[in-house]
């Protein structure tokens, strides 16, 4: 009978829109497609009824902080209450109905609602109880068969139609009653309401016409629109009949109340019953006949009505509505929401976008929302159910895509320049690379690398604040000069990439003189007047070449390095005889030679904890130190080890720097010990592949333990599992030896060599690390990482090994970790690689330390 009001909502990127979304910038593609794809997603999620359960409860807190009304002063309820069925016995008989109601008539109520089904047969009192109903202003009830689990109970058949009404509730799925259901049927067949009938007695009949088309009821001048599926928070309700949203005036009794004992003793007010619409019906919690309402706080006893009270609620905001008062909700039409939700989404995103401080960010946003439930609270208290957490979900979820895209921007495009960076770069490269070869395209494809020769200086001779001007200059000019076509983007600090669309070497030449000249042109920055040259280097991509993007920049950044070196403010076009890379390499082996002899190397120490007590107390309770190299340059500073270690074990350099670091740990640790006996620490030091090799490497290390007068036992060694795989029964011998000395040893980075299950048991083993790439991407749910740990935790448990977790950067890493049986760890949570006297000074703090070994039955499940 009643269909739910939708209009399908199209959006038609036609080419036109698709040019326009091209034409803007990042920031507005970001807000524009983030408020999109929210708006798509939080109408889907309504439409499929997933926001209806949220609503609803957010329309009950609301209704909940409401003003209460005061009782309606037309009503009272008579109530048969748990003393009344002591004394009368239940169910009442009809003559004590009859009685109560004849009492009640005495004293000209307008009219008299009898809440009290009468459907079965007695023989005492029902000739008194047909009299009493021969009154015209007395209505019973009849309940039509709706509510769940609940047949058809009609009225007696000698009651007239006009003075029955059905008592059925519509309940949300939830149990809770926030709907009145007024009037279903038709013409031929209508069916009203108990408060309904009471109603229009009590206003002599105005009139009641059922409008189906435009889905409201017509009482006199009063009009009643029905409420339907999509208005407020509803989604998904049977609309059946004519319903409107229940306005209750309190969460307590609705009207005065007498019970039965006093009506059948006259202890009451003749005042209370004249003219008033009188309701008779059980509040006896006995009975059961109870319900939820919006003041049922989480659906618990407290504040439950009964039936006749909602009633008496339904009635009085119906009496209303015919008196013309303000008492009937209102709902926003579908554009309404739409532009109510489209706003907040749209909001949302130019909001997250334009704020860059966190804090400042997390203020707004959440004043915001709260600025959504205040609309929905003041809505409610003028009679308009806005919707909240439809709004909310929208602000969320185009905050979240905004956050999501500003991240992205961030790490792809330079925030000076607002060029993209590397990677969009790379992809722009890949993407030509791919269109020439699926068209097979004669042409070329010209990258060039760009550096600003001697940026350096500018930054240390007047500050960075004017070196990040220069950039901005030098970017507006390359954006002038520069086809569209050419994807300028910034690389680096002071390096540019850019493709040129020519086919010819001419042209080429041609493009870049004119760069130069451009860029050369004097600029006035800060009253600084600043000369500005740059160096370039070209590679030329054919179509016969299997070419990889990276491989492209790399080669122009060669060839740039090669413009460098043989003369700023020039260029240079790379060709396969460069061998730069071959020098730098010689350099590097002849600079680490250098360092070594004039001991420029130092160790540096990064705790080992107890994580158990970190998690308990937040402090650092140090189990032991792992020794790791540093090169330290003058006038240069700290050098990667990624660039030199690799390089080391190459040359065999590794060897001679190996026992170096094996004495100079073996060294600190003494004077630990020395320093802070009480305290049992452990040294663990990295033992490379060329060492491991070593015919001798047993004996070179006795001989440091002799000569310092160190505990083999307070040494761990470090092996990764790669060495011990290539020989397994020779690296056994070796391990086998070196345990003899007192030293223990560990399987580094454990799980991402060979697969040394099936041996493990068969080394001499105590410890095994964790790798960092595991431990660091166990939060991923995507990620099988987290299994893996567990694995590799589990088998160590099993053969009795310490587990160390590396590259432990996060509390949550730790909870995990514990929760698995990993009792010790390292990384950055805890402390970074610290220097010999800062190590000291770490030690100084500690109370006390456990050590690494934990007998099996000691182990956290």
């Amino acid at each position: 009978m009643v269909h739910f009001r939708s209009r399908p909502l199209t959006f038609g990127l036609q080419p036109l829109a698709t040019g326009f979304i091209k034409h803007l910038n990042f920031g507005s593609r970001a807000i524009l497609l983030s408020s999109l794809l929210a708006l798509a997603l939080v109408s889907g999620l309504k439409r499929l009824g997933l926001f209806q359960p949220l609503e609803t409860r957010s329309y009950d807190l609301m209704t909940r902080l409401q003003p209460y009304r005061p009782p309606d002063p037309r009503l009272l309820i008579v109530e048969i209450t748990e003393a009344d069925l002591e004394t009368y016995g239940w169910p009442l008989s009809d003559q004590k109905v009859a009685d109560v109601i004849n009492a009640l008539q005495k004293y000209q109520p307008a009219m008299v609602g009898l809440d009290l089904y009468r459907n079965i047969a007695q023989s005492e009192g029902r000739e008194a109880l047909m009299k009493a109903f021969r009154a015209p202003n007395v209505i019973g009830i009849m309940n039509v068969g709706q509510q769940p689990g609940e047949g058809e109970v009609p009225a007696p058949p000698q009651w007239s139609k006009q003075q029955v009404g059905f008592n059925d509730f519509a309940l949300d799925p939830d149990g809770v009653v926030r709907r009145s259901l007024l009037y279903v049927g038709d013409e031929r067949q209508p069916y009203y309401s108990f408060p309904l009938r009471l109603a229009l007695g009590y206003y002599k009949n105005p009139g009641l016409t059922a409008d189906a088309h435009g889905n409201q009821l017509r009482i006199g001048a009063a009009n009643l629109p029905a409420l339907m599926k999509g208005d407020g928070g509803y989604s998904q309700i049977d609309d059946h009949g004519y319903q409107i949203l229940l306005n209750y005036r309190t969460p307590y009794a609705p009207a005065r109340t007498l019970t039965i004992q006093q009506v059948m003793s006259g202890r009451f007010s003749p005042e209370w019953v004249r003219h008033r619409i009188v309701l008779i019906g059980t509040t006896a919690s006995s009975l059961k006949d109870e319900f939820f309402t919006p003041f049922s706080l989480e659906q618990s006893s407290r504040f439950m009505m009964s039936g006749v009270e909602v009633h008496a609620q339904s009635l009085s905001q119906i009496l209303d509505a015919i008196a013309g008062k303000p008492t009937l909700y209102r709902f926003l039409p579908q554009w309404g929401e739409f532009l109510w939700l489209t706003g907040w989404i749209l909001i949302a995103g130019l909001l997250v976008w334009t704020i860059r401080n966190p804090i400042l960010l997390i203020v707004a946003s959440s004043s915001l929302i709260l600025l959504i439930a205040l609309g929905n609270y003041l809505g409610l208290n003028y009679l308009w159910w806005i919707p909240t957490v439809e709004p909310i979900a929208g602000f969320l979820l185009a905050a979240g895509m905004v956050v999501a895209q500003k991240a992205l921007y961030r790490s792809t495009y330079d925030q000076l320049t607002a060029l993209p960076g590397r990677d969009v770069f790379l992809e722009h490269l890949k993407r030509e690379l791919k269109h020439q070869q699926r068209n097979h395209l004669d042409t070329v494809l010209t990258v060039v690398f760009l550096d600003i020769d001697r940026f350096k200086l500018i930054n240390q001779s007047f500050g960075h604040s004017v070196g990040d001007q220069v950039l901005q200059a030098i970017t507006r000019r390359l954006l002038q000069i520069l086809p569209e076509s050419a994807q300028l983007a910034r690389v680096g600090g002071d390096e540019f990439a850019f493709l040129l669309p020519m086919t010819e070497q001419a042209s080429v030449e041609k493009q870049l003189n004119q760069i130069q000249a451009e860029l050369s042109q004097p600029i006035t920055i800060a009253k600084h007047r600043l000369s500005i040259t740059g160096s370039m280097g070209v590679i030329i991509s054919r179509d016969d070449q299997a070419t990889k993007p990276e491989d492209l920049l790399r080669d122009a950044h060669t060839a740039m390095y090669r413009a460098k070196a043989t003369g700023e403010d020039r260029y240079e076009v790379f060709a396969t005889t460069m061998r730069e890379e071959a020098v730098r390499r010689l350099e590097l082996e002849s600079q680490l030679l250098h360092g070594f002899e004039n001991q420029e190397f130092l160790l540096h120490y990064q705790p080992i904890v107890c994580l158990e007590t970190f998690m308990k107390t937040g402090t650092l309770k140090l189990t032991g130190f792992e020794a790791l190299l540093r090169w330290y340059r003058p006038g240069e500073g700290f050098v990667s080890p990624g660039q030199f270690i690799q390089v080391m074990e190459e040359t065999g350099l590794i060897i001679t720097v190996g026992q170096w670091i094996f004495r100079q740990a073996c060294q600190q640790l003494k004077q630990w010990t020395e320093e802070f006996p009480d305290l049992p620490l452990k040294m663990s030091i990295n033992l490379s592949r060329r060492q491991f090799q070593q015919v001798d490497l047993v004996t070179q290390f006795a001989d440091c333990l002799n000569s310092l007068n160190v505990d083999g036992r307070q040494i761990q060694l470090e092996i990764t599992e790669s060495m011990i795989m290539r020989n397994v029964e020779e690296s056994r011998q070796v391990m086998e030896n070196l345990k003899a000395l007192g030293l223990q040893l560990a399987i580094d980075d454990f799980g991402t060599g060979y697969s040394s299950l099936s041996h493990l048991h068969r080394f001499p083993t105590d410890t095994l690390k964790i790798d960092r790439t595991f431990v660091g991407r166990m939060e991923d749910e995507e990620s099988e990482d987290c299994e893996i740990v567990q694995t590799i935790i589990d088998l160590g448990r099993n053969l009795g090994m310490t587990l160390i977790a590396e590259g432990i950067e996060s509390p949550t890493q730790v909870d995990m970790l514990l929760s698995m049986g990993c009792l010790y760890g390292q990384g950055y949570l805890f402390a970074k690689p610290l220097s010999g006297a800062d190590a000291t000074q770490l030690i100084g703090t500690q109370p006390g330390c456990c050590t690494y070994h934990l007998e099996p039955d000691q182990l956290v499940s």
